[in-house]
């Protein structure tokens, strides 16, 4: 199953122990938000020990972000 992801939802690297939380969805592509090809990314902030202040925000695709968990790289924690 995929999961559905929302602002406040936390992400934890299974490796580097590093957390992520999920602030804001918004689509990436040109097109509209009904168009098949459309890119939909979050913009995640991380802390950690070894993150210095340049790296704290990425950039994810929700199909990225949906791999990565569902691999077991990444645990999904849901904001209910």
């Amino acid at each position: 199953m995929t999961p559905a992801f929302q602002v406040g939802d936390i992400v934890v690297d299974q490796i580097t122990g590093e957390i992520g939380l999920l602030m804001e969805r918004y689509l990436l592509s040109k097109g509209m938000s009904s168009d098949v090809l459309q890119i939909w990314v979050w913009n995640v902030y991380w802390v950690g020990k070894d993150i210095d202040s340049e790296s704290r925000m990425t950039v994810w695709t929700e199909f990225g972000l949906q791999n990565i968990i569902k691999t077991g790289t990444y645990i999904l924690y849901q904001n209910i």
